[in-house]
């Protein structure tokens, strides 16, 4: 049998078959996935600059005026020398510028007294009471000792005048009694008690103006002895 002519290849389907081949390859391939894009939040508010406020001048009435300033200086001063004067007085000091009466209503200045000769003051807490007794007439036995070297003794308390004139009449009391009703002595000697007021039993011996000796807080016989060694000495 004789053997087959091939049939002839149109060039044309040749032509087309090649391009349908790529078309099924593309067909295949899966395409690549596309990028997503991402979300962003919302996009801040850029802030503007705050505007300053203008500063407003004061105006003349809001300023102090010098007058306001210069009450407000004297005021403080004031206290502070409110302050001073409650300071107590200390060994080395003057006697505050004080007047006071004696049990004869005689106006006393101890800084005066003080300024010419030795002084002795002793203070008690009440007139006519058994330690206050015994604390005077203590001073009434040995006056004749401070006499003899012109020292002058001075009790004190803030007993009345009149309460100050009968103990003196009483037990022959040689030397005045001071009446100090307002503390004048007493508080800056640092005898008061208490704000409302009280005497803490003491003596004290003032040489050439000056506080030499200076003992708060004393018993009545103690007080006696401790002061004729200080100004006459020990015997």
């Amino acid at each position: 049998m004789p053997p087959r002519k091939a049939k002839p290849v149109d060039p044309a389907t040749l032509r087309r078959s090649s391009r349908v081949k790529p078309a099924a390859a593309e067909a295949a391939t899966p395409a690549a996935p596309s990028a997503k894009k991402q979300k962003t939040g919302p996009k801040a508010k850029a802030e503007k600059p705050k505007k300053e406020a203008p500063i407003e001048e004061k105006k003349e009435s809001q300023l102090p005026s010098p007058a306001a300033t210069d009450g407000e200086d004297a005021a403080a001063v004031g206290k502070q020398e409110q302050k001073e004067s409650k300071v107590l007085l200390q060994v080395g000091a003057e006697l505050p510028d004080v007047t006071v009466l004696d049990q004869d209503e005689n106006r006393v200045n101890l800084k005066s007294v003080a300024a010419e000769k030795t002084v002795v003051v002793f203070a008690y807490p009440k007139a006519s009471t058994p330690g206050c007794t015994r604390q005077a007439c203590g001073f009434r036995d040995v006056f004749p000792k401070f006499d003899g070297v012109d020292a002058a003794v001075y009790g004190l308390s803030a007993d009345t005048v009149s309460a100050q004139k009968k103990f003196q009449e009483k037990h022959n009391l040689p030397y005045p009694l001071l009446a100090d009703t307002k503390f004048e002595l007493i508080g800056p000697l640092g005898a008061k008690k208490t704000e409302k007021g009280g005497i803490v039993r003491s003596y004290w011996v003032i040489k050439e103006g000056k506080i030499v000796t200076m003992v708060v807080g004393v018993k009545p016989e103690v007080s006696v002895q401790m002061a004729v060694e200080e100004v006459i000495g020990k015997e």
